[in-house]
């Protein structure tokens, strides 16, 4: 393996646990603001900030994917067109204000037409866009100009352009500009960004080729395949009421308890597998949400009591980078359901609602 890429990989596993368990806190905190705060001028603020720590989660996933060679989560049908305004949105700071304190003019051109849902890793997806605006931008900053972007169904195939008038790029470079760490930004960029979007359009069975010659400006070119057919979305009436929450972040965890009392459930908290041991002594419990990093007793130790003792409580474990679940090992141990670190909130009400048999 490159030298490089097992430094990157090194690195990813050391700092994902803990990355990921602050991410999930200004996530839950966040999600829980936007509850209390519905009608209050300050939502736009909250929401732009929930969506950079899912973009932040998002980063640190990509990165470990990309040196562990893991999934890309779950499939959602979308309109591409919607998820490109929220990366608008998102990069607003950068085109708009940061570029405007400069005195510099950067005009965004939209054109969009009216295109059907497509069947992708949306996070993966929104990731691939983020990166080639933000190259995009990177190419007009100084001296300005426009980001044109534009999308069309064409035969079997959905588009999307996304074309700077920068001053281009060498044909040298543009052979490179897809290999990892190669990078034009010196010590700012990674050599990732583009690497890691080449290998999610792959995944997806599409194209990403790149249209640059020096004085010309850049085109970015991504082709996915349109499919033929939605399947139907999964839905379920949760029969879960009372719950119990195992984590040893406290933050996290009354957070994430507020939320899910805010939804109708009946929460107990517990801050490690010994706590969660003794309150089941006390009561019955629905469902057992609970870490697998914890000290005393980890997840892992909790669901074998838990499955032994009260084989009618079901048990959904959080998992980070560094511990690996797959369904041989949630065969073996008997739980109902898993997720990995940082989740949103709608993940978690997903996975109780698929807990329901």
């Amino acid at each position: 393996m490159n030298r490089k890429l097992l430094a990157v990989g090194e690195l990813a596993s050391g700092v994902a646990h803990n990355f990921n368990n602050l991410i999930n806190v200004i996530l839950s905190k966040t999600d829980l603001l936007l509850k209390k705060m519905e009608d209050h001028p300050a939502v736009s603020d909250l929401t732009i900030i929930r969506r950079a720590a899912t973009e932040a989660a998002q980063v640190v996933q990509r990165l470990h994917r990309t040196t562990q060679e893991k999934g890309y989560g779950k499939k959602e049908w979308i309109n591409v067109n919607e998820l490109l305004y929220e990366v608008m949105e998102m990069t607003k700071p950068r085109w708009q204000d940061e570029a405007g304190q400069r005195g510099v003019s950067i005009r965004i051109s939209l054109q969009l037409e009216n295109i059907p849902k497509i069947y992708v890793w949306s996070a993966a997806l929104k990731e691939v866009f983020m990166n080639i605006m933000l190259n995009a931008i990177d190419a007009v900053f100084m001296k300005g100009g426009v980001i044109m972007v534009q999308t069309q169904a064409y035969g079997q195939n959905l588009k999307i352009m996304i074309l700077d008038s920068g001053e281009g790029m060498s044909k040298a470079t543009v052979k490179q500009i897809f290999k990892p760490f190669f990078t034009t930004k010196g010590e700012r960029g990674s050599g990732l960004g583009l690497s890691t979007s080449y290998e999610i359009i792959k995944k997806h069975r599409g194209d990403l080729e790149v249209q640059s010659m020096l004085g010309t400006g850049t085109t970015f070119v991504i082709s996915l395949p349109l499919a033929k057919k939605a399947s139907t979305p999964f839905k379920k009436n949760p029969l879960i009421k009372k719950i119990m929450l195992v984590d040893d972040e406290q933050d996290y965890r009354k957070a994430t308890a507020e939320l899910l009392s805010l939804e109708g459930y009946d929460v107990e908290q517990a801050s490690d597998g010994h706590e969660a041991l003794e309150k089941l002594k006390k009561n019955r419990f629905d469902l057992i949400l609970s870490d697998i990093s914890m000290p005393k007793l980890s997840g892992h130790d909790l669901v074998q009591k838990v499955k032994a003792e009260h084989k009618n409580t079901k048990v959904i474990l959080i998992s980070g980078f560094n511990e690996k679940l797959n369904h041989e090992t949630m065969k073996a141990l008997k739980v109902d359901g898993w997720l990995t670190k940082p989740c949103l909130f709608e993940d978690i009400s997903e996975a109780i609602k698929k807990t329901c048999h």
